[in-house]
């Protein structure tokens, strides 16, 4: 009887034994999962891990030193394993960074808005009314009427300066 002889050599140097770092290396690079997609684009990069080995809970922050006593973090509690926890730090508050605006209003009222066009003219924009029994239509003409003549005070001064 005549043995077969297989040779794997191609499929055991591929397969064949590697280092944990190799293979996770290999996975965050190559792979199109979420997960190397997510490392890929830098969420987890910012991560620096804390963790003692008195208690099962690994305490991953955004700032590199260890947390002080009494610091308080802000994140969520994932259970790694059946006796080990971790605790991933919320991103920090971006700074909001408040847009120019085009046409900064100038006078605000009750029933009219006064804006600065880029030429450095002004629009006039009146309010939408709720109507009430206790307030009508000629209410809000009186009351516009009378927000007109303040702001034609405040503007018509600012005007005849320049």
């Amino acid at each position: 009887m005549k043995k077969k002889q297989r040779k794997r050599e191609g499929a055991e140097v591929q397969y064949g034994p590697r280092l944990v770092g190799e293979i996770l290396h290999d996975y965050l690079e190559n792979s199109n999962e979420p997960l190397a997609r997510a490392y890929r684009d830098g969420l987890f990069r910012e991560l620096y891990p804390d963790s003692h080995p008195c208690i099962d809970l690994k305490v991953l922050t955004r700032q590199p030193a260890h947390m002080e006593i009494g610091d308080m973090i802000l994140g969520t509690l994932v259970r790694s394993s059946e006796d080990q926890f971790t605790l991933i730090e919320n991103v920090t508050e971006k700074k909001l960074v408040k847009p120019v605006r085009r046409n900064p209003i100038v006078f605000e009222g009750g029933t009219v808005n006064v804006h600065r066009l880029a030429d450095g003219t002004y629009r006039l924009e009146f309010a939408r009314p709720r109507f009430f029994k206790d307030y009508t239509f000629r209410d809000f003409c009186l009351a516009a009427a009378q927000e007109l003549l303040v702001v034609a005070r405040l503007l018509g001064e600012e005007d005849s300066e320049a």
